[in-house]
């Protein structure tokens, strides 16, 4: 079997792409990549974090979490340092740059206690090098995401099941 061909693209096609998927994006409504802060109210009761997924894609890597028993209210953005809650201690990541993801009125563990969310996850994509629970402390979830570069990045929900979605450029 002969092996396929590979071709690299050129100046013009490589930006023909980059335009089809932001064009893309549009199409799905989804917001624009930027590195200002990005936040949103909740709905409903106390939300339960659960099922944290990470994935490296051609132009960004992504963070997702599932939610139940409510919509989650969200404040992410670039911070110096990650900050455990509670106790105020400095959450080592890898990369050079970090993201907050802060979660109000949620909870990362069950009624008995037990943890829903990965205290660490290491998957070295192109940006986001490792993420790291920060907290699950009076009602507020707070992950680390370390970066490799500080890029634009962008926020979304998604529904049925409702999960909340951070996307980081390469």
């Amino acid at each position: 079997m002969v092996a396929p061909r590979t071709r690299r693209l050129g100046p013009g096609a490589a930006a023909a792409l980059v335009a089809f998927l932001a064009l893309t994006a549009v199409a799905f409504a989804l917001p624009p990549f930027t590195t200002a802060p990005k936040t949103a109210a909740g709905s409903g009761g106390q939300v339960e974090l659960s099922q944290v997924a990470i994935g490296c894609h051609a132009t960004f890597d992504r963070f997702v979490f599932r939610a139940r028993f409510g919509t989650p209210r969200y404040d992410v953005r670039y911070v110096r340092k990650i900050v455990a809650d509670g106790s105020g201690a400095t959450v080592r990541l890898r990369g050079t740059k970090r993201i907050r993801v802060l979660i109000r009125d949620a909870r990362g563990h069950t009624q008995s206690g037990a943890g829903l969310v990965p205290n660490v996850r290491t998957p070295l994509c192109p940006n986001l090098r490792q993420m790291k629970t920060a907290g699950d402390f009076e009602g507020i979830v707070t992950f680390g995401l370390g970066l490799r570069r500080k890029t634009g990045f962008r926020v979304f929900r998604l529904t049925s099941p409702t999960r909340l979605v951070v996307d980081v450029a390469h």
